[in-house]
């Protein structure tokens, strides 16, 4: 058991809020983040962007804002995927 820094009253360990004074807790969550979502690079995601320039494109705008890492690693992975495919295209076509 812990004491609030407010009032003093005793309140469980998880508490997120002190039940007697309503003073926040050490124990703050954010509200706002989703669980599930994690922002970590996607090699999945960004084997599709490569394969599908647009595809990786598009997602970077969409998610950018939520997983920026992921939403990056996938706008960068798009982006070279087509500077590659563009040199090959004008190398191999040049070159007849």
């Amino acid at each position: 058991m812990k004491y609030c820094s407010k009032c003093g009253k005793e309140m469980m360990d998880e508490a997120v809020i002190c039940l007697n004074c309503g003073c926040a807790t050490d124990n703050r969550f954010d509200l706002n983040q989703k669980q599930g979502e994690r922002d970590e690079i996607s090699v999945g995601l960004c084997i599709l962007s490569a394969l599908i320039p647009l595809f990786g494109i598009i997602y970077w705008p969409v998610k950018h804002s939520k997983t920026p890492k992921k939403a990056s690693a996938c706008g960068i992975a798009a982006i070279v995927s087509w500077v590659v495919w563009f040199v090959l295209y004008f190398v191999t076509f040049l070159a007849y």
